[in-house]
């Protein structure tokens, strides 16, 4: 069975003037050569096979069917869609002026060995960690709390954790010996790496909007020397993208100087 993988690729309507080198039509909607190359250029295309290329058309004539069957029974006009559909615009547009903004923007090599240089003894442990994978910050504070007064990591990890929904007989509560490199970002094991057996955590946010608490179990020497090549890319792309977000935060503060912005939750209550 054909799988249909939907493109975030604008959609492209005939005009009245027939476009030149159509390489895929569905009813009054086509796909020319020169839209194609704003995607992908001709040196690239050029080392993708036939068949390969042949099954991108193919996706983008079965997305082109959806919308334009869509279209026809009126969903696009609908006010959920519309909205969603404004809002994801808004988004790209925004992401393109911040990625034109901070084009120029890297990490040097000296940035790279300060980070590994200031946290090269993390790179020689490994740890052994309980944790509590919990569905928001408000249900993590709660359990954090519980955790400060008294009340038992494991019991809480065993009757919370969303690990537990994955196999109720072996919840992974307790992980095996984790390296550096190997758990998280670079951020989140920064914060992990530098706990003292026995001790917990803050809420750390973790993958697809969940929070984590870990308490470290064990932590263990296993490397006599930390091997700066094993690491320095990774450490990059995590110095580039915490540059990233702290660039973003200070263009937005910078940009709010010139808006007006007003925020009145009342009508919510009414």
């Amino acid at each position: 069975m054909k799988k249909i993988i939907l493109f975030a690729i604008p959609l492209l309507i005939l005009s009245c003037k027939e476009p030149q080198d159509i390489i895929v039509r569905v009813d009054g909607s086509t796909l020319t050569k020169a839209q194609f190359e704003k995607y992908i250029s001709a040196t690239e295309y050029e080392k993708i096979s036939e068949d390969k290329l042949k099954e991108f058309f193919e996706n983008w004539a079965d997305q082109e069917i959806l919308y334009l069957e869509a279209k026809k029974q009126g969903i696009d006009q609908e006010d959920s869609i519309s909205l969603v559909i404004e809002e994801y615009k808004k988004n790209i547009v925004a992401m393109a002026l911040v990625q034109r903004e901070f084009a120029g923007n890297t990490v040097s090599e000296v940035e790279v060995r300060e980070y590994f240089d200031k946290h090269k003894s993390e790179f020689l442990y490994a740890v052994k960690l309980a944790q509590i994978v919990l569905p928001s910050y408000e249900i993590a504070q709660q359990t954090l709390e519980e955790i400060k007064a008294g009340a038992n990591f494991l019991k809480l990890a065993r009757e919370r954790s969303l690990t537990r929904m994955e196999n109720p007989d072996d919840p992974k509560i307790i992980t095996d010996f984790l390296y550096r490199g190997t758990i998280s970002d670079y951020g989140t094991e920064e914060i992990i790496f530098n706990l003292k057996v026995g001790e917990v955590s803050d809420i750390i946010p973790y993958i697809q909007g969940t929070h984590l608490i870990v308490k470290l179990v064990d932590k263990r020497k296993v490397y006599a020397k930390a091997d700066y090549n094993k690491y320095s890319s990774a450490i990059y792309n995590y110095l580039l993208q915490k540059k990233y977000h702290g660039f973003l935060k200070s263009y937005i503060d910078s940009l709010k100087t010139r808006y007006k912005i007003e925020i009145d939750l009342s009508s919510l209550k009414k």
